[in-house]
Order: C-alpha cells, then sequence, then structure tokens
C-alpha cells in the first residue's frame, strides 16, 4: 500500500508540473513581447513556413532602408494539385514574392542548403559571414515567436538581432488554426526542450 501510495503521489506532481509548464509555454506563445523595431536594419531574414512572411518581409525592407533579404532555403516542393509540370520549391515562391514587391534578385541571399526546421535555420544562419550587417531583423508569425527566439539564441549569431512577428489573429480563441498552431507550438517547444535539434533526432528513427 505504501508503495502504491508513493506512485500515486508520484504521478499526481508530474502531472501537476506538466500542467504548470505547458500553461507556461501557452501564456509565452500567445503572449510574445510586443514588437520594438529599431528605425534601421542592414538586412531582413525571412523565416519559411508561411508565405506571409515574404510578403510582410518585403515591406520591412522599404521601411527600415535595408541593403538585403537572407531567405531560408527549404527545398521541398509546394504541391500544385491542378498541374505537377508547375510545381515550385517553397524559396523558389519566397523569392517570386519578393520580386514582386521590387526587391532585386542581387538583393536576396539564400542561406542553408535545405532548412527543415527553425533549428536548421538558427545552425545555418549563425554561420553566415555578416560583416556587412550589423544589425537584422528576423521576420516570423506571432506564434513561432518565442520559439525561434529561443533556438537562435542558442547559437552564436555575428550581428545583433531582433524579432517581428506578424499578428496572425486578434482573437485566437475563435480561431480554430490559430488554436491548432498553438497546440503545435507547445508540443514542438516540449520536444525542443527534451532532443534540442528533435527533426534531425527523429530522422534516424
Amino acid at each position: 500500500m505504501f508503495y502504491i501510495n508513493k506512485l500515486l503521489l508520484i504521478i499526481g506532481l508530474t502531472t501537476v508540473l506538466l500542467l504548470a509548464i505547458t500553461y507556461y509555454l501557452f501564456f509565452k506563445i500567445t503572449n510574445p513581447e510586443p514588437n520594438d523595431l529599431k528605425s534601421h536594419y542592414d538586412a531582413i531574414v525571412i523565416l519559411s513556413g508561411n508565405p506571409e512572411r515574404a510578403v510582410v518581409g518585403g515591406q520591412l525592407f522599404f521601411d527600415k532602408d535595408a541593403s538585403f533579404v537572407y531567405l531560408s532555403k527549404e527545398d521541398s516542393n509546394i504541391k500544385n494539385y491542378i498541374n505537377s509540370s508547375d510545381e515550385k520549391r517553397i524559396y523558389e515562391t519566397y523569392i517570386d514574392i519578393l520580386l514582386k514587391n521590387n526587391i532585386l534578385r542581387e538583393n536576396i541571399i539564400l542561406f542553408g542548403t535545405n532548412n527543415k526546421s527553425t533549428y536548421d535555420e538558427a545552425k545555418s544562419f549563425s554561420k553566415i559571414n555578416l560583416s556587412a550587417a550589423n544589425k537584422v531583423l528576423i521576420v516570423t508569425n506571432k506564434f513561432h515567436a518565442y520559439r525561434a527566439k529561443k533556438i537562435f539564441n542558442e547559437f552564436e549569431q555575428s550581428a545583433e538581432i531582433d524579432f517581428f512577428y506578424i499578428n496572425d489573429t486578434r482573437d485566437w480563441s475563435r480561431d480554430k488554426n490559430s488554436m491548432m498552431m498553438i497546440l503545435s507550438e507547445i508540443m514542438k517547444c516540449f520536444l525542443y526542450y527534451i532532443f534540442g535539434n528533435f527533426d534531425g533526432y527523429l530522422s534516424y528513427q
């Protein structure tokens, strides 16, 4: 009986701890630090994951008088269910968006070889020689901002980095997609804290 009570106590304490961590992550993900931007950045960095980041990044390129756009190179294709011969790689779609926003191709620099995760992006970006870019602004989405900052801070970056997040929705509690993204981010945070580069870990399974 003593061992059963002890086991139940351990299970209860573990459950309380997991709930507390989940609530903490939920709060941090849904309430990221406000965007506090400088008047000028040398470069805009666009992470893969949502084409809207390229649209907003293109606007910030001009608003912040930047010289370059660093674009994450994700090599997978975007499915075209109507015409499969017209499929494009994700980074090519982002480039098209930037070009349509009047950014010259010579000002767009790809980084990484095939970034499959935020961890890949942070690691690849830390290896870039940023001698011409002392201040950079990373563009992502609201619910991704907390984890992205954690991961990028893990690597020694050669430039001063700020983050700008796109506010996906005013009221996440009334938006099914937002709720799914929040749950996904909570799970990814758990995996990141346990495995670090969890995508790399899973690829060996």
